[in-house]
């Protein structure tokens, strides 16, 4: 593409939009690197300053926060929401790791390199062995830090939360239970490092601060910039905030929505087509600047994605965990037919959501189904994950008042007031539990919490494939350096958490990958950073 026509359309697209150079240079930047990248003005006047700073206060960020602080470092942490937290607080709370104490405790011989190797393979030939590597490497040992701080990992919550027992996976390491998950899930999390930060003196939190563009100057070379501060909008004022060492990026990435759109749809299109189920507060603003610089990006189309309902009016959508969990429920598109294995790993439903023209459809479930999600309570799981992110086991007609649920006394009750066809959903549930009796589903080989579904009422609700995670982010190095596209570090710049592409690749790999990919990359960057000389 010309240079004049890749101007005009990032231009329309608006997604540089407030960074230092123009839409066009922006673009040229992001494509060609930081050698072409130009430094602006100093400003005359510093609001602020510290030695780091660090762009969104997300799991990712308060590690990197943590680790700076603790290698004696002034940190700012900024945080454009009222409240921290992203999607690591949405998150369930699972920390995919390898080679643990608590699975030693329970008798799983597993290791790193078994790990690497799983990661790799979902990578699908794009992920980057070194960053993989390092990951899988650190794995055991951030479960440790996790716990050390108060994190509670159970044997009864350790499960196999990705594919490995899929046979193209099965085939490169042995199964395991990898899928670590804190007692409380995401929420619980989140407050162990929030704790941290607060209790640590050397780092000050903004909150409704959302920074703007990289404040830069040429190196010695001449031949990159550096970053050496940041423009940031502080509760409607702007401020200039100099950053004597480093700056980090954790601003969670990018979801779906009206500010994502246009860029979602050229450089992400699959991933356009899903709803949020991660933070909406995610807008791309760490990607506007480090493609300011000269940061190049990697693996944009894919993303953790998978079916995720979005309630009417509502913004951001909430993960369907019936399937996860192992509650009996099945999938049907809106001409009421079954189109996947409902058990699968949710990377491979919505895999089938997009190849099947499913990515409108319905979960069905019935009155058995809602009996069983009080069992989950127990083992730790909070009422309103049971089904679905958002859908109250307890409250069912309530909410069937309130336009999120359908019901029926029958099957063809319940598709007339879904508004699809009686007859077919019938005979798809009729076929459904006879497999099920049978114990085998002769239409997709589902084995996972292969139940009837015969005890009315039945309820339904409308699913979408949900984005998560996305895979895509700023190139980065085993230091969580911002890379150009010649694989050069930009000086001063860090990311990490998804901001950065990290161990991504091809496949989301498991539940607690991106949760995994932070706590590495976090704290690498606020370790690494810490070690810079402060510039004059």
């Amino acid at each position: 593409m010309e240079k004049t026509n890749l101007e005009k359309d990032i231009s329309r697209r608006g997604f540089i939009k407030g960074t230092a150079l123009s839409a066009g240079a922006l673009a040229v930047t992001g494509m060609l690197g930081s050698k072409n990248a130009h430094s602006a003005p100093l400003p005359k006047k510093w609001d602020m300053e510290s030695d780091v700073v660090i762009v969104g206060y997300g799991g990712a960020g308060a590690c990197a926060a943590l680790e700076a602080a603790r290698a004696g470092c002034s940190v700012l942490l900024l945080e454009k929401m009222g409240m921290p937290g992203g999607s690591t607080t949405m998150s369930g709370g699972i920390v995919y790791a390898a080679g643990t104490k608590l699975q030693k405790s329970m008798g799983i011989n597993d290791t790193p390199e078994a790990m690497y190797k799983y990661l790799m393979a979902c990578g699908q030939g794009r992920a980057v062995p070194e960053l993989v590597r390092l990951v899988s490497d650190m794995s055991s040992e951030n479960i440790t830090w996790l716990a050390n701080m108060g994190a509670v990992f159970t044997p009864e919550l350790l499960a196999m939360s990705g594919m490995e027992n899929e046979p193209e996976y099965s085939a490169v390491t042995p199964v395991q239970k990898r899928g670590h998950r804190v007692r409380g899930t995401g929420s619980a999390l989140f407050k162990v490092l929030a704790d941290a930060v607060k209790a640590e003196k050397n780092i000050k939190v903004m909150t409704r601060t959302s920074g703007t563009r990289l404040i830069t100057r040429a190196t010695a070379s001449a031949a990159n910039v550096e970053v050496v501060g940041l423009a940031a909008s502080s509760k409607g004022k702007m401020i200039n905030i100099k950053a004597k060492k480093a700056v980090i990026l954790t601003t969670g990435g990018i979801m779906p929505g009206e500010e994502a759109e246009g860029w979602l749809k050229d450089y992400s299109p699959d991933i356009a087509k899903c709803v949020a189920a991660g933070s909406i507060s995610s807008t791309g603003d760490g990607y506007r600047m480090g493609i300011s610089c000269g940061g190049a990006l990697k693996a944009l189309n894919t993303g953790g994605t998978l079916p995720s309902l979005l309630f009417p009016g509502a913004k951001m959508a909430g993960i369907v965990y019936a399937n996860i969990w192992g509650l009996p429920n099945i999938y049907v598109k809106t001409d009421g037919t079954r189109f996947c294995n409902e058990g699968a790993n949710y990377t491979l439903v919505s895999e089938a959501m997009f190849q099947r023209n499913a990515t409108t459809a319905y979960c069905i479930f019935d009155s058995a189904t809602v009996k069983k999600t009080f069992a989950m309570v127990a083992k730790g799981i909070e009422i309103r994950r049971t089904i679905a992110l958002g859908i109250d086991p307890e409250n069912l007609d309530e909410q069937v008042k309130k336009g999120y649920l359908w019901k029926g006394e029958t099957v063809a009750d319940l598709a007339k007031a879904i508004g699809i066809d009686g007859a077919t959903l019938t005979k798809t549930l009729e076929v459904y539990n006879r497999n099920a009796e049978n114990g085998k589903d002769l239409e997709f080989g589902r084995i996972k919490a292969l139940e009837p579904l015969k005890t009315g009422p039945y309820y339904a609700f409308k699913i979408n494939p949900g984005l998560v995670a996305h895979d895509g982010g700023l190139s980065i190095n085993t230091k969580s350096q911002v890379l150009d596209p010649y694989n050069q570090a930009i000086p001063r710049l860090y990311a990490a958490g998804r901001d950065s592409a990290g161990i991504f690749g091809g496949r989301y790999p498991a539940s607690g990958a991106a949760i995994t990919d932070l706590l590495a990359f976090g704290r690498i960057a606020g370790k690494t950073a810490a070690t810079e000389k402060s510039w004059k």
